[in-house]
């Protein structure tokens, strides 16, 4: 990792096989009790994650000061695309870089949060390289995000609207990618006209009720910054993402999931299923919220690694069952 200014809290790039430029921020001490690493969603950037850095890395009675690492997802902020073929599995991989190059487990515990794409990434991550889990990761947060195809979950029999909406999904990302102008005319609707609050519909309808006024502006600045083909990429990667059956990893480490009760994008629905496919997960319904829950409500995020950290220490706490008395017994 290259050395870069410090003082704007850029830790360095991170330079992946396929030539993508990975932009790593850090924050807070190196001496902090554990270190969180934070992966954004598609269309945002590690710019959404401030409240909470700020919120984290600040040290409060009861809550230590802890060290937080964000980072541009490739394609998005100040990262550079790379040559790979896009896919939730090169976020895995890009995810599996970051963590090697910015954390140090004997540091103290290291806890990664993923919202929608970027808890793709850690999902991947986890069935790409389960070793890392219960060794160099302690704890995860899941905000939502989805198991499989975003969307309505894949029901048996198969529901015809579900199966519609997913065939419409694929559809979609299959003509953006064929179709530059076509991208190019999504990609100025739903950035919108920044200073008025009419682009608003247009994101709820996507991602469920929820996103104030605000929220929705600073959603379409991010998604303004990153191309319309890279967009399409990658929604079209989204539609393809399957980490069902592969996260028994995920059951070593405290896991804990978030997702908005109106979320429509990644429906409380397919949280409850990815709950159901990590052993001892903890699911959490939050009322009145759509996809933007973490941007929304940043101090549920805090709260939620805050209570990471206590399930580790709860966890260190207990005694380990005494393997030995069985044998004696036996003898």
């Amino acid at each position: 990792m290259s050395a870069v200014a410090q003082g704007r809290r850029l830790a360095g790039t991170v330079v992946t096989e396929d030539g993508a430029e990975i932009v790593v921020y850090t924050h807070g001490s190196p001496d902090a009790e554990a270190t969180v690493v934070l992966s954004h969603g598609w269309t945002m950037s590690a710019l959404g994650w401030r409240p909470h850095i700020d919120a984290l890395t600040r040290p409060r009675p009861g809550f230590p000061a802890l060290r937080a690492v964000s980072y541009d997802q490739r394609g998005h902020g100040r990262s550079t695309r790379g040559r790979a073929v896009l896919d939730m599995e090169v976020l895995g991989r890009d995810l599996e870089v970051v963590l090697r190059q910015a954390t140090v487990p004997e540091d103290g515990p290291v806890l990664l949060v993923g919202h929608s794409m970027g808890g793709m990434a850690v999902q991947q991550l986890a069935a790409l390289r389960p070793e890392l889990f219960g060794t160099w990761v302690s704890g995860v947060g899941l905000f939502s995000t989805c198991l499989d195809e975003v969307g309505p979950v894949p029901a048996e029999p198969p529901d015809r609207p579900a199966h519609r909406r997913t065939h419409a999904e694929r559809w979609v990302a299959d003509g953006l990618l064929r179709s530059p102008s076509w991208a190019k005319a999504v990609h100025r609707l739903l950035t919108g006209p920044l200073s008025h609050p009419s682009a608003a519909p247009l994101w709820r309808a996507l991602f469920g009720p929820g996103p104030r006024t605000e929220t929705v502006r600073a959603d379409a600045r991010s998604l303004r910054d990153i191309p319309p083909l890279t967009v399409a990429e990658f929604y079209a990667a989204l539609t393809l993402h399957d980490c069902a059956g592969r996260l028994g990893a995920l059951g070593r480490v405290p896991t804990r999931i978030l997702v908005g009760a109106q979320d429509c994008y990644t429906p409380p629905a397919q949280a409850a299923r990815l709950a159901d496919d990590i052993p001892g997960a903890t699911l959490h319904t939050v009322p009145h919220q759509g996809h933007d829950l973490p941007y929304e409500r940043p101090v549920l995020v805090v709260e939620t690694v805050q209570a990471l950290l206590r399930d580790l220490r709860e966890r260190t706490r207990s005694p380990e069952p005494d393997l030995a008395l069985p044998m004696a017994a036996a003898q």
